[in-house]
């Protein structure tokens, strides 16, 4: 057994992100999963670092707004058999070939699906908004 040995908080850690959807892209299965709050946090801050989004994670141009999309597709988008992230939303080369890609247009309302998650709901709970 591979979690031999290992204490609950090691297992808990080796889990993988959870499947939002499992998509075809021009033939090519990828998956697209959830990230953690620390993942989406961190993407919308190279985002609004690099102007793409505003302090309101609004987009400040349309080239912006495609920017940050192209970073949340970084962020959810798996390859199926390693469970490895297939682009780096931190690489400016990833962002590119994404916005590039043939499929952008295809994978963004998945993928913006999937990088929200429960986001918002989860901020306003912690405000005591809810």
């Amino acid at each position: 057994m591979e979690h031999e040995g290992l204490t609950l908080k090691q297992r808990l850690a080796q889990k993988n992100r959870k499947l939002f959807k499992t998509i075809d892209v021009d033939g090519d299965a990828v998956e697209l999963r959830r990230p953690s709050h620390k993942e989406r946090l961190a993407a919308m801050k190279l985002s609004e670092s690099a102007g793409e989004i505003d302090a309101s994670n609004k987009p400040t141009t349309a080239e912006g707004g495609l920017r940050f999309v192209a970073r949340c597709v970084a962020t959810v988008m798996y390859d199926p058999t390693s469970k490895l992230r297939l682009y780096d939303p931190a690489e400016s080369a990833d962002v590119e070939t994404i916005m590039g890609a043939p499929w952008f247009e295809d994978v963004m309302k998945d993928a913006q699906l999937a990088f929200k998650g429960s986001l918002k709901e989860d901020i306003e709970e912690a405000r005591g908004n809810s």
